[in-house]
């Protein structure tokens, strides 16, 4: 069952290129609206007994390694490998108990790590073992009997595609560009069969699907889809763009493919300069045709403690229902890599300014904790009464007070204490895991950029724009 629920599924971070493919315009079918709007709602899969459990320190690394993996890609530095990772994870359980350890294996992890330690990672080889018992198929990382990465599905919306028209539930993703959806008559790569029970797409369920010769391939974090591109139609919020160019998915890597996978296809509203597939992305294709009235896209995160799903994306405008104007800010988009980005003018830990004019966030809707370079996140946790430290990540009171917040614009945006109280460290402990974590890349880690998820975002409305390419934060109407 912990193997199973553990599975990864991480399915954001591009990570690969793909051919270059030709861009067609779609045709606009209705008059411009002011905005469009649908409900985007957070799919939550954490363990609710004790035995299904996972224990915080391991769920806060698997966060932290996949946050890890998408600042690389947001900054342009390499990304760390499967490897690396997996010591990470060797690493936090070490230090858990002897129950613990035999619980999530750690010494079949060690013997992976082992058998491996001549590739990428010369620190293992201290490690005090016999000569590793597996086979090489059984060293493979596939074989890891605990995720290297979470498994955080993060926000789905429903779109409507074909002719007539169905749903499909769409992950939403900030950190990529490309729309997809698996084709009929899709296979899984591991040789399983077909892929899984979600909605395709083809010539059988729509009579406007029009595929065309051109190829296309993405990769992500833990699994890759390819396929063709096809012209269809794609309706939102009662808004149809026919015609549009995007892609079928023919083959779907495992990470897909399993029926319990809450998604039919991915979504990206990312900018165009990062599209794999090398088309125009839906956002665009929507602006071109004039049927929204600028490429914006504007995010109202819930938050799982509010006991609410009342997440909201609305697309060609801000929602003046879900923000105070008085304290909106606009900044010039900052990062270089195609993602989105803005200066940080000071950071508070209660009352302290911590004398920081230089940190940038990252703004993304597909990563859960906020990741910082080490020196900040222990700076900060020194400020939080009761914090403690586990030799690579830090836990705290999970009914803690601390106000943390980050000055933008001029405006400071507080974060509520309970984001920072990610989960508990055991199943009912009163002692939490942050959700503030190390997290680095590039030479020496003295990178002063963060990667702001959803601890962060679920405090603030923000807002993408890329005509302008800017980005705009306010603070929630209450």
């Amino acid at each position: 069952m912990l193997r199973a629920f553990l599975h990864s599924l991480v399915v954001l971070g591009l990570l690969l290129s793909t051919s270059h493919l030709r861009t067609v315009a779609a045709v606009p079918s209705l008059s411009q609206p002011s905005f469009l709007s649908i409900p985007i709602s957070r799919q939550n899969n954490l363990p609710v007994s004790r035995a299904d459990y996972v224990h915080g320190a391991i769920l806060q690394q698997q966060h932290i390694n996949t946050a890890t993996k998408r600042l690389a890609l947001m900054t342009g530095q390499a990304p760390p490998s499967d490897l690396e990772l997996l010591w990470t994870i060797h690493q936090r359980i070490s230090r858990l108990s002897t129950d613990l350890q035999r619980k999530y294996e750690f010494w079949k992890i060690a013997e992976i790590l082992a058998f491996h330690r001549a590739s990428s990672i010369a620190s293992i080889s201290h490690i005090a073992l016999k000569t590793p018992s597996l086979s090489p198929r059984d060293a493979k990382l596939h074989n890891v009997p605990l995720a290297i990465q979470s498994n955080d599905y993060g926000y789905i919306g429903t779109f409507q595609l074909g002719t007539p028209l169905r749903d499909f539930r769409l992950l939403i993703d900030t950190g990529s560009a490309d729309l997809w959806v698996g084709a009929e008559g899709c296979v899984a790569d591991d040789g399983s069969g077909n892929c899984g029970k979600h909605n395709f797409l083809g010539p059988h369920s729509s009579s406007s699907y029009n595929q065309t010769k051109d190829t296309w391939a993405i990769g992500y974090v833990s699994g890759t889809v390819s396929g063709y591109l096809i012209r269809d139609t794609v309706s939102v919020a009662g808004i149809k763009l026919i015609g549009h160019l995007f892609g079928t998915a023919m083959n779907e890597s495992s990470n897909f493919t399993p029926d319990n996978i809450p998604f039919d296809g991915l979504m990206g509203l990312g900018k165009q300069a990062i599209s794999q597939q090398r088309v125009t992305p839906f956002l665009q294709s929507l602006y071109q045709a004039h049927l929204i009235p600028a490429p914006i896209a504007s995010y109202r995160i819930s938050r799982r403690a509010d006991h609410k799903n009342d997440g909201e994306l609305t697309i060609g405008a801000l929602n003046p229902k879900h923000y105070d104007p008085s304290t909106l800010v606009t900044k010039p988009n900052v990062n270089k890599f195609g993602y989105w980005g803005v200066g940080v003018d000071a950071v508070h830990v209660g009352k302290k300014n911590m004398q920081w004019p230089n940190r940038t966030i990252l703004i993304d809707t597909g990563t859960t904790l906020l990741i910082a370079p080490k020196d900040d996140v222990d700076a900060i946790h020194a400020l939080i009464p009761g914090s403690t430290f586990d030799g690579q990540g830090w836990s705290v009171p999970c009914n803690m007070t601390t106000i943390i917040s980050l000055t933008i614009g001029g405006r400071a945006f507080s974060i509520d204490p309970r984001d920072i109280a990610f989960a508990p460290i055991e199943y009912g402990s009163d002692i939490c895991m942050s959700g503030i974590g190390i997290g680095g890349v590039g030479p020496f880690y003295q990178n002063t950029d963060w990667l702001a998820g959803d601890v962060f975002l679920k405090n603030v409305y923000f807002s993408t724009d890329e005509s302008k390419d800017q980005v705009s934060i306010a603070k929630l109407k209450s």
